[in-house]
């Protein structure tokens, strides 16, 4: 018992060192969160499914054959029974009929169309998901990657702290610093290590929501590689799903305008039966034969319910065309504060870089005082909390460049 004990922990142990030891990027939790979404799998199989409708609508087209069969018996007892004039004493028949509508081809094609928009309607949807979950899965890995990466930096920083213990616990015992400069070194070192074992908690954090965004269920935890994100294309509403949706539902209204005019066409049938029918089932057999005729329908009259429908349909298209020219100036307004934003993280992403260098030499001269004893403990602290400081302000302006880059992406491209 105690050995397999031991051997699921030394298991655990080498699965953890291998994961530390691994990385995922970008494109593997992209390629993911589509694979495993349900909501991009419902929408493949709607389609599959409108593709069924249209080979219905071709089903429909044909001849309609069926059988028909009915045994009515009506019995006569002196003042008791049905009149038999108009019974005749009972129905027997056993038909084979045919029907088929004809003069339809108007019908048959604004069906078609109603399929072939629905089937449009649906792929334009999951492209836009795709497009959402995309955005999604980018800001989850940013935000992971940005406790990632400062969570490397503060291990850096953390390591920078130990060194300088040691120098200090050396001049300490030279006499060269006071002992309260190695406890404020100790205090600045101990506040270090809390802020990496927070950010080591974060981090899992923030993997742990990114994996369940892909749909995966990982227990490990991998290390994270740089993203790299680049503005694909120029703005074209054009060509921007969102847009197209409007346009789809545009042509949506006119099939359904078309739909209820074609409803108030006449309608022409062709029917034909063959078989028996008779009222007395014992010589059914002198009565078998056939007919076929052409039926007419022609509405007169409904109450002005078409015109009703026509009404709401274009109420519907008035609603559909104010959302669409919000939408045209949200977009344009939205690709121009994003380009805004852009711009001025930049300027200051290069300021905050010359301020980074300068802030780096400075801590390196004050190292090298400090091994030599000739600047105070402070001095050197306050140094190394100012670059630190600097360090963190370029990584969260680097993620929030991507962010902005993920967010444009998004609008150019749904």
């Amino acid at each position: 018992m105690k050995l397999k004990r031991f051997c699921l922990i030394l298991l655990f142990s080498c699965l953890t060192v291998l994961a530390k030891n691994q990385s995922r990027n970008l494109d593997f939790y992209l390629k993911a969160g589509l694979q495993n979404s349900p909501l991009l799998k419902d929408y493949t199989n709607q389609i599959n499914s409108a593709t069924s409708d249209s080979l219905l609508i071709k089903a429909a087209k044909k001849p309609l054959v069926e059988a028909k069969s009915q045994l009515q018996y009506s019995p006569v007892y002196d003042n008791f029974g049905y009149d038999e004039v108009i019974t005749d004493g009972g129905n027997y028949m056993a038909l084979m009929g045919v029907s088929q509508r004809i003069f339809n081809k108007k019908e048959l094609d604004n069906k078609y169309e109603s399929v072939g928009l629905q089937k449009l309607s649906l792929y334009n949807s999951s492209r836009l998901s795709a497009y959402e979950l995309n955005r999604l899965i980018t800001d989850q890995y940013l935000t992971a990657f940005s406790v990632y990466s400062d969570l490397l930096f503060n291990r850096t920083f953390l390591k920078l702290s130990r060194d300088a213990n040691e120098i200090v616990t050396n001049f300490v015992k030279n006499g060269v610093f006071k002992q309260t400069d190695y406890l404020t070194l100790i205090l600045e070192t101990q506040a270090q290590e809390i802020i990496v074992n927070q950010l080591e908690g974060q981090f899992k954090t923030e993997q742990v929501i990114l994996n369940r965004i892909c749909g995966l269920s990982d227990t490990l935890f991998f290390e994270l590689e740089e993203p790299h994100l680049e503005i694909k294309g120029l703005p074209d509403i054009f060509k921007s799903p969102g847009f197209i949706q409007y346009r789809i539902d545009s042509l949506r209204i006119e099939n359904d305008k078309t739909a209820i005019n074609i409803r108030y066409k006449p309608k022409v049938n062709w029917f034909a039966d063959a078989g028996f029918l008779t009222s007395n089932p014992w010589n059914f057999y002198h009565h078998f034969g056939y007919s076929a005729g052409i039926s007419l329908h022609i509405p007169v009259y409904d109450g002005r319910q078409k015109s009703i429908e026509i009404q709401k349909l274009e109420l519907t298209e008035n609603s559909r065309k104010n959302y669409e020219e919000s939408y045209s100036k949200q977009y344009f307004q939205q690709i121009h504060q994003l380009e805004e934003a852009l711009k001025t993280l930049n300027e200051t992403s290069d300021g905050t870089e010359k301020q980074l260098k300068t802030s780096e030499q400075l801590v390196r001269a004050q190292k090298e005082q400090l091994e030599k004893g000739i600047i105070q403990m402070t001095d050197y602290i306050y140094a190394v909390r100012s670059y630190r400081t600097i360090k963190r302000n370029l990584i969260l302006l680097n993620i929030q460049k991507l962010q902005v880059i993920n967010e444009m992406n998004y609008l150019l491209t749904q």
